[in-house]
């Protein structure tokens, strides 16, 4: 019969004060069965911090330590990442596509007879820029 091992589960709880409570209530009661299982022996912790049961090998659940909630001291303590990894940040953020255009270009829905656009697809790829090259020419851009 396989053991019923201590459980933190959060992802029910939203940020309210009573989701809060019930995230501090939760965890002080995993905290404590943890402590107990650790106490009473037949457990090892692993390099991850997660402790194993030394019989079976089956992993019981991460150290409290690990899993406890953050003080509101030390969330105080918590910067935005730009600022502590800038950068990370700025290439992160350059990674992000092509950087914005000037004047980007305008979609537009327009009718074509088919042979025409059949003509301009055979033209291969970039044909639309070819396209928007002659509207300009023949506008005088």
């Amino acid at each position: 019969m396989p053991k019923n091992w201590p459980a933190f589960v959060t992802k029910d709880l939203d940020d309210s004060l009573d989701g809060e409570a019930e995230l501090q209530r939760r965890w002080e009661l995993y905290n404590e069965e943890m402590q107990a299982l650790i106490a009473a022996g037949g457990v090892h912790q692993d390099d991850d911090g997660w402790w194993v049961d030394d019989a079976t090998g089956e992993l019981i659940g991460p150290d409290p330590e690990i899993e406890r909630p953050s003080t509101d001291d030390e969330l105080a303590q918590f910067r935005p990442f730009t600022e502590v990894f800038p950068e990370q940040a700025e290439s992160i953020r350059r990674s992000r596509g092509r950087p914005p255009l000037e004047s980007p270009k305008q979609q537009v829905t327009l009718r074509i007879d088919a042979d025409v656009l059949a003509r301009l697809r055979a033209s291969g790829k970039g044909w639309q820029g070819r396209v928007n090259d002659v509207l300009k020419k023949s506008v005088g851009l």
